[in-house]
């Protein structure tokens, strides 16, 4: 990929983690104290294309290993997922004890086997993405049109709430494979796309604001998420995020989110418990401030935090969490793209 394409990629990637990370602390925020504020409509709004283009994009990167050598596909696409799963799992387990004052390796052991079964809150996307490479390696010889038909029609059923069982890896298969997928086999006319827009069209801020007007107004009726409604909306969130990438891109903007794009795997692997940390300490200090700005404050700390914890422990033994040592890699492929979930738009080692 060019640095022009590296630009958008990072900026959309960062903007819907910014997002996502928002509104999860909203609503960790609203959960706690037992209110809703201002900001929750802003979560609610993010909510039908944040997951879809993080997704849409993680699948822009795929065919890079998919039909090639299988050894290689299965370490970058499946085993990495599942390391940085296992090993994160563990401290976010031992991080929500601390935070919730429970105690006993009983209790401990009891939250990592769960977290075998049934995916945990803040890292469920890890074992996910493996999931969503797994069954596109499996269908990679059928006919994409008849792939992303099933899958559709599975995200619609998920929709209507006919495909709600409460297995994560089940109900999020059926509600977000249709936007990995996508973005697997669509890879060159999703690039050919950002490549149009970066030569520039003036019509495109128009087409954003029409099209965040009709998500405000479909999300204020409570009808985005109904079926076929939040399938289009995902898609239209999706590639409105890459315009505005795109947008951010030619225009020398959006830094800050170009740097979340590209420490993304930081973020997401520790952004929940800095949000935990955030509201224990406010439950402890006693204060009461205003829920609104609270929830942004717990949001800017759960985005601070992450990277300023990868950037302590990078020369340190424990840089293991952001790195896969040699040892966990399957033996004979070469180091591929580190540090990444979505995708990497630059190459780095990612041995430790």
């Amino acid at each position: 990929m060019t640095g022009t394409q590296n630009n958008w990629v990072n900026l959309t990637t960062g903007l819907c983690l910014v997002l996502f990370v928002i509104s999860e602390a909203v609503g960790l925020h609203s959960r706690a104290m037992g209110i809703e504020s201002w900001m929750s409509f802003t979560a609610q709004w993010v909510t039908p294309f944040a997951l879809p283009t993080l997704f849409l994009i993680a699948g822009l990167f795929l065919p890079r290993t998919l039909y090639g050598s299988k050894s290689a596909f299965f370490d970058r696409k499946v085993l990495r997922f599942i390391y940085f799963y296992l090993a994160w799992m563990g401290l976010h387990a031992l991080a929500a004890m601390a935070f919730t004052q429970d105690s006993g390796t009983a209790g401990l052991v009891d939250r990592l086997a769960s977290g075998l079964v049934q995916p945990s809150a803040g890292l469920w996307v890890l074992p996910q993405l493996a999931l969503f490479a797994l069954i596109t390696w499996l269908v990679r010889l059928v006919a994409p049109g008849k792939v992303l038909a099933v899958a559709a029609g599975a995200q619609i059923l998920h929709s209507a709430g006919l495909i709600q069982t409460g297995w994560i890896p089940l109900d999020a298969t059926a509600q977000y494979f249709i936007f990995f997928f996508a973005g697997c086999s669509g890879a060159a006319t999703l690039r050919q796309y950002a490549e149009r827009l970066s030569r520039g069209f003036a019509d495109v801020p128009a087409a954003l604001v029409i099209w965040a007007a009709i998500n405000t107004v479909l999300v204020a009726q409570g009808t985005a998420a109904l079926p076929v409604i939040s399938l289009v909306m995902g898609f239209s969130g999706a590639f409105a995020m890459i315009a505005l990438g795109v947008l951010l891109s030619r225009s020398g903007r959006g830094q800050l989110f170009q740097q979340a794009g590209r420490d993304h795997l930081a973020i997401y692997l520790a952004y929940l418990p800095a949000l935990l940390l955030g509201q224990t300490l406010l439950g402890l200090s006693g204060l009461s401030p205003e829920p609104g700005l609270t929830a942004l404050a717990l949001a800017l700390l759960g985005l601070i935090l992450p990277i300023g914890l990868s950037r302590l422990v990078r020369l340190t033994p424990l840089k293991l969490l952001y790195r896969r040592p040699k040892v966990f890699r399957l033996k004979g492929v070469a180091p591929g793209s580190g540090g990444q979930l979505i995708g990497a738009s630059y190459d780095r080692a990612e041995e430790a």
